[in-house]
């Protein structure tokens, strides 16, 4: 073989070069211009120049009618989502919200309203040049004190219940520990049947043959074992085995779309729920595996869980010299049970999970619901050496249903303990508790955890469906209800129930 000289050298060097740009130049330009006005539509979007955003992801969807921009149609379909979820929500003017204030908050005066504002608890934005306040502020407003709480009365009553429902939970799992002698994590299990319903009527179906449905499915964990699939309607519909063990638990079905009726699917899964009880000697507790795959995998910087220096900063400001792993969780817990504020703020979550960074959210804004709560608690974690990680999933307590996410730590030769920041906060504001169910609730949610919750989505919010859904989701972060389109187009209208109870077996008991 003759040896390559440097003239040679050159000379492939310059036709490699040349071919490179030529495969570039073939490549679709649509593509590369496409994606730039997504870009720019969502840079209006989050700047709440909704108007502009709007026309732009209009053109998008003009334009991306070939199979291979089917992606960049669903994001811009998503987009018109999250902004009319958006527009829905910040829609007041101060002279309405002012009105509504009055009819939920007993002894209510117009000079509070700019106090308030001042706190920042009555959230606003200046949305297409006007300054609008969010409508649920209304309720909102009470998770910022007590006294508030109490001046709406309906909802003090409800929340009081709520609070009740735990410190009957705690005492009651006193009780289990004390006649089990020997630490037992999980225990006294009940069989529940978990039914979930999805009816739309024939004239919103769009047209088309196939339906596809993405329902979510209860995921294995130490607290949810025998998980089993007891009815799917209609018959066959079911095509793929639900994986339990996956990170977000998904039923796939398929069904022909009904030429007269109304399309119904029901599926029903059974399992069985334990108490979780984590009793915990911190002193005990091995130092971390710092190589393992584990701790590395939950103790990294992420998008939404981004360990920035000022979030590092605050977590040791928190922790600091405490070395011990449970202890340092604990300190972060408590820390933002007391200063991050529950503020439902749904609307705007997908839009923070897609163009923001929901730990750097909550560290600015000192508020959030449960889902950018438990993320930023997780990154507080994370930032100081102690995996975490969040799970989501419906919630069924005695007399109430909700879709939930909360956080857990991970300690050596103990595992995965749970910490639910958001319902330890909530509940133990409650007005008309003394200091010492207060600190009963706080204790709680540290640890132990109810058994009326499933896992849908475990370690990642915001995860693909699988198989992909080719048009818009109703909720990109958490998988808790169906999706559902028929042949590649989203189905908006539907009636979507659901209910938790035990097995007939377990309730005659």
């Amino acid at each position: 073989m003759k040896p390559i000289t440097t003239r040679t050298a050159a000379l492939v060097c310059i036709c490699l070069f040349t071919t490179a740009l030529t495969l570039v130049a073939e490549q679709p330009a649509v593509s590369l211009s496409l994606s730039s006005l997504y870009r720019k539509a969502l840079r209006l979007e989050e700047a709440h120049d909704f108007a502009r955003a709007e026309t732009l992801y209009r053109d998008l969807l003009q334009r991306c009618d070939g199979e291979q921009a089917w992606r960049l149609r669903r994001d811009a379909q998503q987009g018109f989502l999250r902004i009319e979820d958006m527009k829905g929500r910040f829609c007041w003017s101060e002279a309405q919200l002012q009105e509504q204030l009055g009819k939920l908050y007993r002894g209510f005066q117009p000079s509070e309203f700019a106090e308030w504002e001042r706190r920042g608890w009555l959230l606003s934005w200046k949305v297409d040049g006007k300054k609008l306040y969010y409508n649920t502020n209304v309720t909102n407003l009470q998770f910022f004190d007590t006294a508030l709480m109490a001046r709406n009365e309906s909802a003090a009553k409800g929340f009081q219940k709520f609070a009740r429902i735990f410190l009957d939970e705690s005492a009651k799992l006193d009780r289990l520990r004390a006649e089990n002698g020997a630490p037992q994590y999980y225990v006294d299990p009940v069989r529940f049947v978990f039914t979930a319903k999805l009816v739309v009527k024939q004239a919103d179906l769009p047209p088309g043959r196939l339906v596809r449905a993405w329902f979510p499915y209860p995921l294995l964990t130490p607290a949810t074992q025998n998980i089993r699939t007891v009815s799917v309607q209609p018959a066959g519909a079911l095509k793929s085995c639900p994986d339990v063990e996956a990170q977000i638990g998904i039923a796939y079905l398929e069904a022909p779309r009904p030429e007269k009726d109304d399309l119904v699917i029901e599926m029903k899964v059974a399992f069985d729920a334990f108490h979780t009880d984590l009793q915990i000697a911190p002193d005990a507790i091995p130092p971390y595996d710092t190589q393992s795959e584990l701790y590395r995998r939950f103790t990294r910087s992420e998008q939404q869980m981004a360990l920035t220096k000022p979030l590092r900063e605050l977590a040791r400001s928190i922790v600091g010299h405490e070395s011990n792993p449970y202890r340092k969780a604990r300190l972060l817990y408590d820390w933002v049970c007391d200063n991050v504020k529950y503020n439902f703020v749904w609307c705007w979550r997908d839009a923070t999970f897609t163009y923001g960074c929901a730990s750097e959210e909550v560290r600015h804004r000192r508020i959030g619901d449960c889902v950018i709560q438990s993320v930023f608690y997780a990154a507080l974690c994370r930032s100081v050496g102690v995996p975490a990680r969040i799970h989501n999933g419906p919630i069924f307590p005695p007399g109430m249903k909700n879709d939930h996410v909360w956080a857990e730590v991970w300690f050596p030769r103990y595992g995965w303990m749970p910490v639910d920041v958001t319902y330890s906060e909530v509940a133990s504001m409650v007005p008309g508790l003394t200091d010492a169910e207060r600190r009963t609730i706080r204790d709680f949610f540290f640890g132990r955890m109810d058994r009326w919750r499933l896992f849908t989505q475990r370690d990642d919010l915001a995860q693909e469906l699988v198989p992909l859904k080719r048009s818009a989701r109703r909720r990109t972060t958490m998988f808790v209800t169906p999706e559902l389109e028929c042949d590649g187009q989203d189905v908006p209208k539907r009636a979507y129930s659901w209910n938790c109870e035990p097995e007939r077996s377990e309730a005659a008991r």
